[in-house]
Parts: C-alpha cells; structure tokens; sequence
C-alpha cells in the first residue's frame, strides 16, 4: 500500500487542475464506516461544515482522515467515528481533501445519498461512537445495527 507522503504531491497536482482524487485508505479509525483498503474520493477544500470527512495533516507531518464535529471560529474539532480522543483547534490551512465519495466492498456511496446522511447523523452521538467502538473490540460482528452500519 503507497504511504500518504507518496501520494500527497499526485493529491496536490489533481487539485491544481480542479480534479478529485481517489486513494485506498489504511487504519481504523473510522470505522465501522470505514476500513484498510477501502477507496474514497477527496475533493480540493472549498469550505467545510461539520460532519464532513477531511484528509489533514498534523504538524508532526502525519496525514489523518477524520470527521469534523465542531467548527469553531478559526479552527475545528476532528475526531475519527471509532475514537472518542477529539483533536481540538486543527486549522483551515492543515486541511487538504474532503471526502465526496468512498467505494466499499465494489460499491460506490456518495456523501449525498440518504443512508449516509443518517449514519452521520448517528455518529455524531458520542455514545453512539463508544458503543460501535466496543461492538467492533469485542468482535460481535453479528448485531444486526451494527452489520447494517458497516454496509454502508
């Protein structure tokens, strides 16, 4: 699998020509929404709203797919939908893509589409968060909301 500083200047030079990039990502922070190995498209950052899901890099120079749920006056609160540790105060300039679209199992799903909107929706309840980050550490992989959230 490419590492982000790999691909970062192919993510640069797609935006300079108004294009999205698609890339496979790696971790787990993101799921049950998201896993290693699945794709998502990312759009160059116009404006951002919470909810959304950004590609940032951190000033230690790591790259972080993360979802916002505050925004602030100048800065956002980021956090992965499998952790509870929230990343206060990550600046508009450490923001490099939104995520427009993520392809999983074959299947393309748009941020626009319904079902996504309501697992948004849900995932912003930080207890919900801490329940869905327990059912995946246990492995109870056989709840029913938890395997329909993870179709996704």
């Amino acid at each position: 699998m490419n590492r982000m500083e790999d691909i970062y200047p192919f993510i640069l030079e797609a935006f300079s020509k108004d294009l999205t990039f698609t890339f496979p990502i790696h971790g787990t922070s993101m799921l049950p929404m998201l896993k290693t190995g699945d794709l998502v498209t990312i759009k160059k950052v116009e404006s951002l709203q919470k909810g959304d899901i950004v590609l940032f890099r951190r000033f230690d120079e790591s790259f972080v797919l993360h979802r916002i749920i505050r925004v602030n006056n100048d800065s956002y609160d980021i956090v992965g939908d499998h952790q509870g540790i929230i990343e206060k105060n990550v600046l508009f300039g450490q923001m490099i893509g939104v995520v427009i679209s993520y392809n999983k199992n074959g299947k393309e799903h748009h941020m626009k589409n319904l079902r996504y909107k309501i697992y948004k929706a849900l995932v912003r309840i930080t207890l919900l968060r801490k329940i869905f980050g327990r059912i995946f550490k246990w492995g109870i992989r056989n709840i029913p909301l938890y395997y329909l959230l993870s179709q996704l």
